[in-house]
């Protein structure tokens, strides 16, 4: 559709409404962002001068984001800081609910460091100011928070008064979310003081209510608190139940800390079966998604569980080892006393050099994490560069062309000379549109956000072919259902990227672009006709393509492999990656505290 002179200039009003309010929009895009990236939301924050805003509203809610973006990052005393800004702000507003809110968060910040004492008087001052503003959300979370303050202290039956009181308001607010944390934290401490009953019938309402909200994550929390509670019955083969269903959802929601914590519970069920086999096979599996490399106290649960499995076995061989230790004389334990004393001497030195070689192993994978970082940002500052220097020379001329068109309408052109300047004005607008498409379709295509990968590719390519420089011929198999946004949005780019490089410094005339997906694994192969090359010179050269190219494959957990030989007809891009890639999650699972952030 032809977009007509009169929206072009609605256009460009709402473009300078839109600077006007450039703070509020700011923010907005600071908390979608730290939803999934809390280093790029802080690097934006970072970016704005906070103190100079001259809208107070705004300064008190960007200091609160600037808050949330710390807490994210563990940078707590940083975190602390902007909530008092914040929170001074939003008192000098005299707003109802945001200063309970916000002290209700340092307290949270107080009680994860262990001073206690500061989180209740945090949690106190918050209740009273929910109570002199009436604001009954604020209250029912205060009470809460001293209950699960508490809890954490042992103190259930105290605890407890402060659930029930808290279950009370969010009731008469039909607060949904908030009862579904509350009934869960009730079903804890009621598990705590031995009322097993009571205990099942709270865990239940909370799962009941986790559905009602949608919260699947949380929905396999209870089910889980409900498994620890028949494991501390010691009931087995319920509590198994329970966890097996907590298990399939932390897989479903990709929730790695939460099925590392479950594996363990398993592992525990089944070493006090006398399992010790699946007790170690669950428990590998529990260390495994933890971390690659073993610390000292999980090798050691490992191999506690290792050697009660081999004591099965070897009991009668054991038993006859130590009737032979006690008839050795005196000189033979002298010797094994100094044979053990090098040993430990032995063992000593190489835990002190294993340390230094996993310091090493830790020190070079910060440094990739470091020069990954860097590519991303210097390849979005280029692009970032790029789209405004196109949208400076491209519409900035196209204006100017439209400006002096209306001029001369304006200065009074002669009847037949106003239809030529109208089809002369229609036809530059027409030329807008179709660069701000080519724009927008640069940045982040509809097609793969609505349709996903496959249609994405197929528009892509049908760009390319109707250039005619280069043929690109696709091929996708196995895409029935859409891949994970990440996975989508990693095998997109590094298509675009590596067929961009194609057109601009191969020789080729022909090129296929494939993507194949099985049960385990999703494969991007992008081969052309084009004369092979020195592919060390990728890594050496300046620019970050080949950088981000690697970025985006780690991003999917993926592999990127590159076939050239200098001379040779023919290149062959290849990238492998897990069909349903892990995403990893550094932060614990709160299990019984309704988190404010």
């Amino acid at each position: 559709m032809k977009p007509s002179l009169a929206l072009v200039t609605f256009l460009i009003l709402s473009c300078t409404l839109y600077a006007q309010q450039i703070d509020q929009s700011l923010l907005t895009q600071v908390a979608e962002v730290r939803k999934t990236d809390c280093d790029s939301a802080l690097s934006i924050l970072s970016q704005s001068r906070l103190e100079s805003l001259t809208d107070d509203a705004i300064k008190a809610q960007a200091y609160l984001e600037l808050g949330y973006t710390h807490y994210c990052l563990g940078n707590f005393d940083s975190a602390l800081k902007s909530y008092q800004l914040s929170l001074d702000e939003f008192k000098n507003l005299n707003a109802k609910s945001k200063p309970a809110e916000i002290l209700n968060l340092i307290g949270t910040l107080q009680k994860k460091q262990g001073n206690f004492e500061l989180a209740e008087q945090y949690f106190e001052d918050g209740l009273e100011y929910a109570l002199s503003k009436n604001d009954s959300l604020g209250i029912g979370n205060s009470l809460n928070n001293i209950g699960v303050l508490l809890f954490q202290q042992e103190k259930f039956e105290k605890s407890l008064d402060f659930y029930q009181k808290s279950t009370i308001v969010k009731c008469a607010i039909r607060d949904t979310i908030g009862l579904s944390y509350n009934y869960d934290n009730l079903g804890m401490n009621y598990s705590k003081l031995e009322m097993y009953d009571s205990a099942q019938h709270y865990l239940n309402l909370a799962a009941e209510y986790k559905l009602i909200i949608g919260d699947k994550l949380g929905y396999g929390i209870v089910k889980n608190n409900i498994g620890e509670m028949l494991l501390q019955l010691g009931e087995l083969n319920r509590a198994e139940v329970y966890f097996n269903q907590a298990l399939k959802i932390a897989q479903e929601v990709s929730h790695a800390d939460f099925e590392r914590h479950i594996l363990g519970m398993i592992s525990k069920i089944k070493e006090e079966r006398g399992n010790y086999q699946e007790a170690l096979s669950f428990y590998k599996d529990h260390v495994k998604i933890n971390d690659s490399l073993f610390n000292e106290r999980k090798s050691q649960q490992v191999a506690e569980l290792e050697t009660k499995y081999q004591t099965e076995k070897k009991e009668t061989e054991i038993q006859t080892q130590k009737a032979e230790i006690q008839r050795k004389n005196f000189l033979l334990i002298g010797a094994s006393g100094a044979i053990l004393l090098l040993g430990l001497l032995f063992i000593q030195n190489r835990q002190k050099h294993r340390l230094k070689a996993e310091k090493l192993v830790e020190e070079h994978k910060r440094q990739a994490r470091e020069a990954e970082i860097r590519a991303a940002i210097a390849s979005q500052e280029k692009e970032r560069s790029r789209y405004a220097r196109d949208l400076h020379d491209g519409f900035g001329q196209m204006i100017s062309i439209l400006n002096m068109n209306l001029q001369n309408l304006q200065k009074g052109a002669k009847p037949n000379e106003r239809q030529k300047v109208f089809e002369e004005s229609s036809k530059v607008i027409d030329d807008m549109y179709n660069e701000l498409k080519n724009i927008c379709f640069d940045l982040m295509p509809q097609t793969l956000i609505k349709k996903g990968l496959e249609s994405a590719l197929k528009e892509f390519v049908d760009r390319i072919n109707h250039a005619g420089k280069v043929y690109i011929e696709l091929n996708v198999f196995g895409l029935s259902d859409r891949l994970t946004e990440i996975q989508e949005i990693s095998l997109y780019r590094i298509s675009q990227e590596w067929i961009n490089n194609i057109l601009k410094y191969s020789d080729a005339t022909k090129a296929t672009l494939q993507i194949t997906k099985d049960d385990k694994e999703v494969t991007l192969l992008i081969e052309d006709d084009g004369t092979g090359f020195d592919k060390s010179l990728l890594a050496a050269g300046k620019g970050n393509g080949w950088k981000n190219l690697n970025t985006r494959a780690n991003l999917i957990k993926g592999e990127l492999e590159l076939e050239t030989h200098i001379g040779s007809k023919g290149n062959t891009l290849i990238v492998n990656a897990p069909a349903f890639a892990e995403t990893s999650k550094d932060n614990e699972v709160e299990q019984n505290t309704m988190q404010a952030v």
